[in-house]
């Protein structure tokens, strides 16, 4: 199921989050499969703005991942995790209820 994973921190933590970040990039060149079994699928980050905000969309298919991603980045950066829907199940979704 799909995500967006809305994030802050505090400023003065942003380099403890490359850090992190960039640890996590190097286990995934070490093997894509397993971290993804692990954290699930990244689909891409972004900043709102130049506040210490933003959010990522992410892929799970069981709720562990959500938490390792969640614990890989505590205490810097705190997460909190939305599921989205395409727009087609919605509404198949709504259609049925309706008859």
């Amino acid at each position: 199921m799909k995500y967006i994973g809305f994030w802050e921190y505090e400023p003065e933590k942003i380099y403890n989050i490359f850090e992190l970040g960039s640890k996590l990039e190097e286990e995934y060149g070490k093997d894509p499969a397993s971290w993804e079994k692990k954290y699930g699928k990244f689909l891409g980050a972004y900043w709102l703005g130049m506040e210490p905000k933003g959010f990522g969309l992410f892929d799970f298919d069981v709720p562990e991942q959500m938490i390792n991603v969640e614990r890989a980045f505590w205490p810097y950066k705190k997460f909190k995790f939305v599921p989205i829907f395409e727009e087609d199940e919605v509404k198949k979704v709504y259609l049925e209820k309706r008859k």
